[in-house]
């Protein structure tokens, strides 16, 4: 299926970035998140898996930003947060295998809103306080930003490294912007959709992948996806190209 186009045209770029906090673990970071947004103009923002968030000590702490806890969405899983987005941002502090982590953020979220002014949903992803996101989550962003520090092995509290991106994108996007045409890029769902097909493509025709570990076939293909945000366009022609896999490897099963 297509994906549905859930970006409005009355909205503005601000309206299209989403902060999404992936099981935190302290209620007074969140309410000092509903602080740091409410003071940056952002209203958007979801909780995956918070546990029990809302008690005196979150109100205390959002300090005249109830309105933002009441208006903030809890899910259960981090695709039901990203879903309908186009363009998916992770935070790490860590290093990894075939990990590329931009080291300074500052770019990226300025093309980040870019992306927001051509009409596009994005999400901003920050993990838990203890161990940040993990390598699946990890896999569902599209780029990953760290904050730089004085100390090799940083640990900013959570409201802080909210603040630090949610103001650079305050900055960039502060004016009020006209919006300009860019190609239609396909949500997360429209990306997962794609990864499905190409998998059930490559598997009609036998497609076994090095130590036949298709679990791990499919993070590489996340990963290659993930290069730059896919173009609706695009994947239109990988969704072609499957179909035609599937419709040849029909055929031939046929004459065998």
């Amino acid at each position: 299926p297509q994906d549905k186009e859930q970006v409005k045209l009355s909205e503005t770029p601000t309206d299209r970035i989403r902060i999404v906090l992936v099981e935190p673990a302290s209620p007074g970071n969140i309410g000092s998140v509903a602080r740091v947004l409410k003071n940056t103009g952002f209203h958007d923002w979801v909780l995956v898996n918070p546990g029990v968030w809302r008690i005196d000590e979150t109100d205390w702490m959002a300090h005249g930003a109830t309105d933002l806890l009441d208006g903030v969405r809890v899910v259960g899983s981090l695709d039901e947060a990203i879903d309908d987005c186009h363009l998916v941002i992770g935070t790490t502090h860590r290093d990894g295998r075939f990990r590329v982590i931009d080291n300074d953020y500052r770019p990226v979220l300025h093309e980040s809103a870019a992306v927001a002014a051509e009409g596009h949903r994005v999400a901003v992803i920050f993990g838990r306080e203890k161990d940040g996101l993990s390598r699946e989550e990890l896999l569902r962003c599209q780029q990953l930003i760290r904050i730089p520090s004085a100390v090799p092995h940083p640990s900013f509290n959570l409201s802080h490294a909210v603040l630090l991106v949610a103001y650079e994108l305050f900055r960039r996007l502060g004016a009020p912007a006209q919006r300009s045409e860019g190609p239609p890029l396909a949500t997360v769902a429209g990306t997962n959709h794609v990864v499905h097909h190409i998998l059930t493509a490559l598997d009609t025709i036998g497609f076994t992948p090095f130590n036949s570990d298709v679990r791990n076939f499919e993070r590489v293909l996340r990963r290659f996806l993930s290069r730059a945000p896919l173009e609706r366009r695009d994947a239109a022609v990988l969704h072609r190209i499957c179909g035609q896999i599937k419709k040849f490897s029909g055929r031939s099963s046929k004459l065998n």
